[in-house]
C-alpha cells in the first residue's frame, strides 16, 4: 500500500496548528507537526494530536440520530432535513420566526462557514434568536471598544512589545490569547524568545500558572478584584506622570474624571482588596509604563468573575493612557491576509455602542438588553444574549424560543444555571444539535446530525487571521472522502433553507437556495477581496506568511474621532464596584473556574490519552493548608455550597494557588436530575449548578458571575 502525504491544520481548537497527514487508501495513518512551517515551527497541542482516534473511535457519531421511545434511532438525513423542516415551518407560522433560534458553541467557530452561512439564514428567517459562546465568557472584551473607541491602526503586537501585562490567560493550557498577549502560536517557544530580547512579562492571575511562574513579576490576586488593581495601577501612572501626556492631549476625552473615579484605590487600599503587596502594584504599574511598547491583555478568567465591564473598560484605558497603538508611519504587522485592502489611520474610530439602536429586537426577559453588535468581516453582526437563552424559552408569550438549534455546544453543561437549563431543553418544541458525540444536550434532542470532522472538509485559518503577529494563512482541502452520512454544520442551514424557501445572502452573493454552492464558494464570498486570493491559497497546499502585506500607518483624515476614558456607563461601573456586599461569614472561599489542557470545554473527554492524563473527574482543588484546616483527606467527598446551589467534589491538595481559594475546571459533569452527585468520580461536578443566571448580571451584556464565586466546603458525610 502506498502512503501520501498531506498538509492540513487542526481545527480542534482555533490556534489552528499545521499539521501533514499521512493517508494509504483514503484512510488517515497518522498525522504530526509540520515541521517545515515557519510560523508554528512545529508546534501541536496534545489535544490535536489525538484526530486519528478522534476519527475512527466507536464514539464518534457518523448518521443522523431521531429520538422515539426506544432511544434515539438512525434516520436518513434528508428524511430529518424534510421532518425538521415541515415542523419549523408550523413554529414560524403560528409564532413567527423568533420562535426559531440558533446557539453556536466553540465548535462551531472552528467552521470557517458556519457562523457567516448561520447568521445569514437568521437573516433570511428574520429571527433575532441568535445565540453564540461569546456572551457566556467575553462580551465585555469582544464590545468595549464601541464604548471606549478603536485605535485605527491596532495596539502593539507581542514581538514588537517591550513590557506585557497579563490578567488571567494562559495560552499554553487555552491555545488563546488577544493580540498584544503571548500568541498561542507556538507559546513555550515565543515567550521564551522576547524574554530573551528583553520583554518583559507581568502575570496577574490568582494561580501559578504555567505562564505565570515564567513571568518577570506574578501578582497572585485575589479572585474578582482585576478591576481595583488596575484603578491603581492608573492612579499611580497618572499621579507620576508616566502617561503619555502627548497623546492623551491629542486623542483622547475624559483623562480628569477617570482621575477623579480612581481617587479611592490608593496603593494601600488596592493591596487591601486584591492580596497584592502594595510595592507590587507599583513595581508593575512602573514597569508597564516605562514600556515603551506594549499593552495589557486580559483572558476569560477577569472577565468571568466580578465587574468584567469594569475591568475590560479599564484595561483599554490603561493602554490608552500609555498610548500602546502603531503611528504615523510604523509598520503594523498584520492587517489580515483575508481582509480586503484598506488604509490604517493613526487615529481613534468612534463607533455605535454595540447596545444603542432601539430598533434592534430586546430581551423578553430584561428589555435593557437586547441584541448586541460587533463588526465582522462583512459588517455588523449582532446577537443576542446567551445567559437569557434558558428564560427565552421557558417564559410564555409572544416572542417564546420554541426551537433551537445547537451547533458545536453543550448548553447543558456550559450555561449558567445547569438545572433552569435542562427545563429549557426539555421545554423546547423542537432541540436539534449538530455533534460529533452523544453529549449531555445531545441526549435530549430530537434530532442529532454528525458533522464532519477536520480532515472531510475544507477550511481556511478565518478566526485566526487578525490575531496573527504577521500576515499569514492556511487552506487545507478535505482530504478524506467519507461514506458516513455526516454533513458539515452550515450544510444543515443550507437544506432547511431550501426547504423553507429562504433566500441567503453572505457578503454580496446572493443564494437563492436552488443549488447548494460549494464550500470554496461560501468561503470565497466570505473573503471576497481578501489581500490574497483564496484561490492561491488553495492552490498552494501550507501554511504562507506574506511579509509583503504588513502597511505603513497613515495619517489620520478629518473622521478622527477620540477615545474615551469616561463614556456613560462607567460611574455606574464604578459604584457598582465599590457598593459594600453585605458578608456571609459562611462564604469564606472563592471558587475560580480553570481550563485543562487535556480538553476544550466539554470535549476530548472520550479520547484515551486525554483520558487517561486528565482522569474522570475535575476535583475540587484546595490550598494543602485549607484540606488541613478542613479536616480533609486527599480524594475524599466534599460538598461545595453557594448561595444558589451545592455540588458534591473529589477534594484535592493543590499548592499553584492562594489559601481562601479552590478551583475546578469547568463544563463537566453528567446531565442534572440523573443523581449527579452520585456520579462524581466517574464524570465530575458541573460548577453551573452554583450560579443563578438571573442573579449579579452586567449591564448590557447580561452576563452573570461564573468565577470568582463565594462558597464553602463541608466534608460529604459531615453535610447537613
Amino acid at each position: 500500500m502506498t502512503i501520501t502525504t498531506q498538509k492540513t491544520f487542526c481545527r480542534y481548537c482555533h490556534a489552528y496548528c499545521p499539521m501533514e497527514v499521512d493517508l494509504e487508501e483514503n484512510t488517515v495513518k497518522a498525522v504530526r507537526p509540520d515541521v517545515n512551517n515557519s510560523m508554528y515551527g512545529g508546534y501541536t497541542c496534545i489535544k490535536g494530536r489525538q484526530l486519528v482516534e478522534q476519527m475512527y473511535q466507536p464514539e464518534r457519531l457518523t448518521s443522523t440520530l431521531k429520538k422515539s421511545a426506544a432511544g434515539h434511532e438512525t434516520i436518513d438525513s434528508q428524511q430529518a432535513f424534510d421532518e425538521i423542516a415541515q415542523q419549523l415551518g408550523a413554529i414560524i407560522a403560528e409564532h413567527g420566526p423568533r420562535a426559531v433560534a440558533t446557539y453556536n458553541g466553540t465548535y462551531a467557530f472552528q467552521n470557517s462557514a458556519q457562523l457567516a452561512y448561520s447568521r445569514a439564514w437568521h437573516n433570511a428567517l428574520g429571527s433575532p434568536s441568535y445565540y453564540t459562546s461569546v456572551t457566556i465568557d467575553q462580551p465585555a472584551k469582544v464590545f468595549v471598544g464601541t464604548r471606549h473607541g478603536y485605535w485605527g491602526a491596532g495596539g502593539h503586537f507581542f514581538e514588537d512589545s517591550d513590557v506585557s501585562l497579563i490578567l488571567g490567560n494562559n495560552p499554553m493550557v487555552s491555545q488563546y490569547a488577544p493580540p498584544g498577549g503571548v500568541p498561542s502560536v507556538s507559546p513555550f517557544e515565543r515567550m521564551r524568545d522576547a524574554q530573551k530580547r528583553g520583554q518583559k512579562i507581568i502575570a496577574v492571575d490568582p494561580r501559578v500558572t504555567e505562564l505565570s511562574r515564567r513571568a518577570d513579576l506574578h501578582l497572585q490576586i485575589q479572585p474578582g478584584q482585576d478591576s481595583a488593581l488596575l484603578a491603581a495601577m492608573i492612579r499611580l501612572i497618572i499621579d507620576e506622570g508616566l502617561h503619555d501626556i502627548e497623546f492623551c492631549a491629542a486623542h483622547t476625552e475624559g483623562l480628569d474624571e477617570l482621575r477623579a473615579s480612581v481617587e479611592p484605590y490608593t496603593l494601600e487600599h488596592a493591596a487591601k482588596l486584591t492580596q497584592v503587596a502594595a510595592a507590587d502594584i507599583a513595581e508593575a504599574a512602573r514597569l508597564f509604563a516605562q514600556g515603551p511598547r506594549g499593552v495589557a491583555i486580559t483572558g476569560t478568567g477577569p472577565e468571568m468573575s466580578e465587574n468584567p465591564n469594569l475591568t475590560q473598560h479599564l484595561v483599554a484605558s490603561l493602554n490608552s493612557l500609555c498610548g500602546r497603538y502603531y503611528r504615523e508611519g510604523e509598520t503594523m504587522p498584520n492587517p489580515g491576509v483575508l481582509a480586503a485592502p484598506g488604509p490604517r489611520r493613526a487615529q481613534a474610530l468612534n463607533v455605535p455602542l454595540a447596545w444603542s439602536v432601539e430598533e434592534r429586537a430586546r430581551s423578553r426577559i430584561n428589555p435593557e438588553l437586547g441584541e448586541l453588535t460587533t463588526m465582522g468581516m462583512m459588517g455588523p453582526v449582532t446577537e443576542m444574549p446567551t445567559n437569557l437563552l434558558s428564560d427565552e424559552i421557558l417564559t410564555p408569550g409572544e416572542g417564546k424560543v420554541r426551537a433551537l438549534i445547537v451547533v458545536g455546544g453543550n448548553p447543558l453543561l456550559a450555561f449558567p444555571n445547569q438545572e433552569k437549563a435542562m427545563q429549557a431543553m426539555q421545554d423546547l418544541d423542537l432541540l436539534i444539535c449538530i455533534d460529533a458525540y452523544m453529549s449531555a444536550t445531545a441526549q435530549v434532542a430530537d434530532y442529532i446530525f454528525a458533522p464532519k470532522l477536520t480532515l472531510e472538509r475544507d477550511d481556511v485559518t478565518l478566526l485566526a487571521d487578525p490575531w496573527y503577529e504577521e500576515p499569514y494563512s492556511q487552506y487545507a482541502e478535505a482530504l478524506v472522502a467519507t461514506d458516513h452520512d455526516v454533513v458539515e454544520e452550515w450544510e444543515v442551514y443550507w437544506e432547511l433553507g431550501h426547504r423553507l424557501g429562504l433566500d441567503v445572502v453572505v457578503g454580496n452573493r446572493h443564494y437563492d437556495n436552488a443549488e447548494k454552492p460549494s464550500k470554496f464558494e461560501l468561503l470565497s464570498a466570505i473573503t471576497a477581496g481578501s489581500r490574497v486570493p483564496l484561490e492561491w491559497l488553495r492552490d498552494n497546499p501550507g501554511g504562507h506568511s506574506f511579509p509583503e502585506h504588513k502597511v505603513v500607518v497613515e495619517a489620520p483624515d478629518q473622521d478622527a474621532g477620540k477615545l474615551q476614558f469616561f463614556p456613560e456607563g462607567v460611574a455606574e461601573d464604578f459604584a457598582r464596584a465599590t457598593q459594600a456586599v453585605p458578608a456571609d461569614e459562611r462564604f469564606n472561599l472563592r471558587l475560580i473556574c480553570s481550563r485543562s489542557k487535556y480538553v476544550l470545554n466539554s470535549s476530548g473527554r472520550s479520547l484515551t490519552l486525554l483520558k487517561k492524563k486528565m482522569g474522570s473527574t475535575n476535583p475540587v482543588q484546595l490550598h494543602p493548608d485549607d484540606m488541613a484546616s478542613l479536616g480533609l483527606d486527599e480524594d475524599c467527598l466534599v460538598e461545595v455550597h453557594s448561595s444558589h446551589g451545592t455540588i458534591t467534589g473529589v477534594a484535592r491538595a493543590y499548592d499553584r494557588i492562594k489559601p481562601g481559594v479552590i478551583t475546578m475546571h469547568h463544563s463537566w459533569g453528567p446531565l442534572p436530575g440523573e443523581n449527579a452527585d452520585d456520579k462524581v468520580r466517574e464524570f465530575g461536578a458541573n460548577t453551573n449548578r452554583l450560579i443563578d443566571n438571573l442573579t449579579n448580571t452586567q449591564r448590557y451584556t447580561g452576563m452573570t458571575q461564573q468565577s470568582a464565586i463565594p462558597v464553602y466546603i463541608t466534608r460529604k458525610e459531615q453535610a447537613a
